[in-house]
């Protein structure tokens, strides 16, 4: 078997971004893993069908039976998007598998458009599938195959690292990824994240986190780095494989990740490590700084003197870019409360940027992942919101329902209110970005340093010079793959 390995990642939350997807690397290492070739083609939305066909031709030539690997994290969209190319493959390849991951749901809409459905984390089901080993315990739908594995395997999922070498094209401009840990041991009420509240067990080498960042800095020049983790400071070890790794490079990795800023508040180590670490961008979901609300939420933001944290931080990591999430509307919470907060964060500069939320309750019927709804989402009564009403809306892969709620002191309605007038007001004060996007734009060489910006114009601009990156990948791998 040959893998083609179509990834497309550009088209979700943040179109005008140049992230590397971490899905396709990780299918490309395991492939290999088992003896069989296996190519990544990414961007696949942005190729010209002509150009496209002839990249599979290429490298189908001497194969009997090829496969062909749709990663789409962000919307099955993209999948739809290349039904031509889909349709063409299978007169022209009578025995190939189309296969797709990166989704945590499953769209009837597009059933015909692959074979296999692999729903959310699907790297043991992956390998179960290409040894040809019995997969029904994951299967919930014969037709097409689906697979959902309920109960993750921390001994067969390692952290990922991605195996990159010159069919990769990748230049300066890239951004890549890597995981230190598998899971996350806390599990916040309103909290998606997969592989929540489950014991951190395999952690990656540091050594070869080093040879990671060394190659890909000296080979291609890549200098910026995300980590997947949904918290990297979980635990000190995981703060400590990164500081081990970096220690002794010629130059320093720009790393961006996830936050709890409740541990370094109480784990003072870790403010050490940190300021070893010098992360490019930190984002912590804060949601509010009352430690009575924390609490509500299973979080202790709250606790401790959260403030004096973040001027540590402020002033040993100064070329950090700092942001933090805060929801309206959660119990025991007062807007008088929300605004004397930020009011102090804004005048003592102890964050660069915030993003201000309303509180969202969502519900979803059909095939997903079942770590797709947060312990909230499935039964907001139980932590004291009361549903009026349902709406519609799109997030990333699926149609899901809108609850309206009521809290102890507001509603949902007046929530995106606040939010939304909140963050007109304090974007005067503070940025009021992503901590990917503030990465992604340093990247693109859009903005050097933490000043304030405006930020639509920087997005305009971007737009532009990711779609010239992505043009440069295309045109290099073309002569790669012999176009």
């Amino acid at each position: 078997m040959k893998f083609l390995i179509l990834s497309e990642n550009s088209n979700g939350a943040w179109p005008y971004l140049h992230y590397r997807g971490m899905g396709a690397f990780e299918l490309k290492k395991r492939v290999m893993a088992h003896g069989y070739k296996a190519d990544i083609i990414d961007w696949f939305t942005r190729w010209d069908h002509k150009d496209l066909k002839s990249a599979i031709e290429n490298f189908f030539v001497d194969t009997e039976y090829p496969v062909i690997a749709i990663s789409t994290p962000f919307d099955h969209k993209d999948l739809g998007c290349i039904k031509e190319i889909i349709v063409w493959a299978r007169k022209h390849y009578p025995n190939i598998k189309i296969i797709h991951g990166g989704a945590r749901t499953f769209k009837k809409e597009y059933e015909e458009l692959s074979d296999i459905f692999f729903l959310g984390r699907s790297m043991e089901m992956f390998d179960a599938w290409l040894m040809q080993s019995d997969v029904s315990k994951y299967k919930i739908l014969d037709k097409p195959l689906v697979l959902i594995n309920h109960n993750f395997d921390q001994v067969v999922d390692k952290p990922v690292l991605p195996f990159i070498d010159d069919s990769d094209c990748l230049t300066y401009r890239d951004i890549l990824g890597f995981e230190v840990g598998v899971g996350c041991k806390f599990n916040c009420t309103f909290c998606n994240y997969e592989l929540r509240n489950v014991k951190v067990t395999k952690l990656l080498d540091p050594y070869e986190l080093k040879n990671y960042f060394e190659l890909a800095h000296s080979k291609y020049g890549v200098n910026e780095f995300f980590t997947s983790d949904d918290t990297i400071n979980e635990t000190d070890e995981k703060l400590e494989v990164i500081a081990e790794a970096i220690s002794g490079l010629k130059f320093h990795p720009n790393i961006t990740s996830f936050a709890r800023l409740d541990l370094i508040n109480s784990r003072k180590q870790q403010q050490e490590l940190i300021k070893r670490i010098q992360f490019r961008a930190l984002f912590f979901g804060i949601e509010s700084f009352n430690p009575e609300v924390s609490k509500t939420i299973r979080k202790k933001t709250g606790l401790g003197n959260t403030y004096e944290t973040l001027a540590y931080i402020r002033d040993n990591c100064p070329n950090t870019f700092t942001i933090g999430s805060i929801i309206i509307g959660l119990n025991k919470d007062n807007l008088e409360s929300i605004r004397l907060a930020l009011d102090r964060v804004a005048n003592e500069k102890l964050l660069t940027s915030i993003q201000i939320y309303p509180l969202n309750i969502v519900n979803v019927n059909g095939v997903v992942d079942p770590y797709y709804l947060s312990d909230l989402d499935k039964n907001p009564e139980k932590f004291g919101y009361k549903i009026t009403k349902f709406n519609f809306f799109h997030r990333g892969n699926f149609t899901l329902n809108d609850l309206h709620w009521e809290s102890d002191w507001t509603n949902y309605s007046e929530a995106v209110e606040y939010a939304e007038q909140l963050s007109n007001e304090y974007e005067k004060k503070m940025l009021v970005m992503n901590h990917f996007e503030w990465t992604g734009f340093h990247a693109m060489g859009l903005i050097k340093d933490k000043s304030p910006i405006v930020t639509e114009i920087i997005k305009s601009k971007a737009y532009n010079v990711s779609a010239q990156l992505k043009q440069q990948y295309i045109t290099r791998k073309k002569a790669y793959l012999g176009i």
